[in-house]
């Protein structure tokens, strides 16, 4: 029987850690250590093999292909998944793939300790806890041992304001990481647990609509309007809790002034510039990592799940083999695309977590009764199912 490219789960992470660190703005995207360990202990018991990305999509086209296949990934490139992800997958057994960014990687460090060096009393757990994202060095160690596949994350893994229409302004704690980014891009590598990072720009600083860089057609902001917004929130006390609709009366004045007179923006892409911005993107991104890790770069994940059909194409153009289907309309029946489904803790509950994880990988596989839970949930609540 025909093993369907949709039997086989394919997972994602992002930064795994033996806890969440809640000075990062973006904490949420560590799983706990624990719940990870977890999950590889119930693949390894229920005697799952792991496949890159390329024998994922070789094996679907193979009639004989018996067994329980599942690829894990890794995206963003945090400097954890060497530290503990690594470790553990050659524990284990398993292989990872790791989605990069160029412009997050880590240009000042080289190796750093890991589990490894903790289990073989070389470190403390206190010397190993380290946050950020990895460096050159760090990938080819693990690229060249086996268990880790470097594959392409975008290059600058960002946002743009796309409209005037403000939807935040920056204070203590913003996610603040793509407009102080985009204006200084030598420190995104360095920014988790950097304090002087998010003062890069001033409090009060007008945040916009903004999209994915891949999908997004930029618009240039008009900087005296900027610097008229954080004259006016000068004297604002940004100590108190953060509350939009009290700052964005504030500002309502000048916002209208400039608005009426079609003033806030002052320049925009055009579909030639976006165009070829993406092409930039993703083509400069898979020759950096070849020409690091002197290996082939063939699969792409799409930065926050979002793409369109010419972002895809294009990335074909230039040499991926495929592209994650993320938010876009495509389905994972395309011999370019691959679906995947995130595997998270619960109700901080490792019976809770593992009960979840059992039901999201046998629903995919289309196992019983887990897919039959999975078809009448989806069809209650959305009216279909998501794949």
């Amino acid at each position: 029987m025909k093993i369907s490219i949709k039997s086989i789960p394919v997972i994602y992470y992002h930064s795994i850690a033996p806890r969440q660190n809640t000075k990062w703005f973006r904490y949420w995207l560590t799983l706990e250590l624990k719940y990870f360990e977890d999950q590889l202990k119930y693949l390894k018991h229920h005697n799952y093999n792991s496949l890159f990305l390329s024998e994922y999509f070789e094996i679907r086209g193979n009639s004989r292909e018996k067994g329980n296949y599942v690829v894990l990934t890794f995206d963003d490139g945090y400097v954890d998944n060497y530290i503990y992800v690594y470790p553990l997958l050659k524990k284990y057994g398993f292989k990872g793939t790791f989605f990069v960014s160029p412009e997050f990687v880590n240009k000042k460090s080289s190796m750093r300790k890991t589990l490894d060096d903790y289990w073989h009393n070389k470190a403390s757990l206190k010397e190993i806890d380290n946050w950020g994202f990895l460096s050159w060095e760090e990938m080819r160690i693990m690229q060249n041992n086996g268990f880790i596949d470097i594959q392409s994350h975008t290059m600058s893994h960002t946002k743009y304001f796309i409209s005037d229409n403000i939807t935040g302004f920056h204070y203590p704690g913003s996610d603040c990481l793509y407009p102080i980014g985009n204006l200084f891009p030598e420190r995104k590598p360095y920014y988790i647990g950097d304090p002087d990072f998010e003062r890069l720009l001033p409090y009060g600083y007008p945040f916009f609509e903004e999209a994915s860089a891949v999908i997004a057609k930029k618009v240039q902001i008009n900087e005296e309007f900027i610097q008229e917004i954080i004259k006016r929130l000068k004297k604002w006390d940004f100590s108190v809790p953060y509350n939009f609709e009290k700052l964005m009366s504030q500002v309502k004045e000048i916002y209208l002034k400039y608005k009426k007179n079609d003033s806030i923006i002052i320049g925009k892409e055009s579909q030639k510039e976006y165009e070829q911005r993406v092409e930039e993107e993703l083509k400069l991104s898979k020759e950096m990592i070849e020409k690091e890790l002197e290996k082939p770069v063939e699969y792409l994940c799409w930065p926050h799940g979002d793409n369109n059909d010419f972002s895809h194409k294009k990335a074909l153009e230039v040499g991926y083999k495929a592209t994650t289907v993320g938010k876009s309309k495509a389905t994972s029946n395309d011999d370019h695309r691959f679906s995947r489904i995130g595997l998270g803790a619960y109700k901080n509950s490792l019976f809770l977590s593992n009960l979840k994880m059992r039901y999201k990988i046998n629903s995919y596989r289309k196992k019983q009764p887990w897919y039959t839970l999975f078809w009448l949930y989806n069809k209650m609540k959305y009216g279909e199912l998501p794949y």
